[in-house]
């Protein structure tokens, strides 16, 4: 198996990412909005029951 050096970032990070959406990559990323600092906007999310319930946790 292959290793990769995962460098940390000192500054904070600044971006737009534009995945296909699916039930799974929708819940994830809810997850990661949660725990980013600052504001996050999630645009496009799939709705299912279980993101709904997830979202009220």
């Amino acid at each position: 198996m292959d290793t990769i050096a995962i460098s940390v970032l000192n500054r904070l990070v600044d971006a737009t990412v534009e995945i296909p959406v699916c039930k799974s990559i929708t819940n994830r990323a809810l997850l990661v909005t949660v725990l980013a600092p600052g504001n996050s906007i999630l645009e496009n999310a799939l709705f299912s029951e279980d993101w709904h319930l997830l979202s009220l946790a």
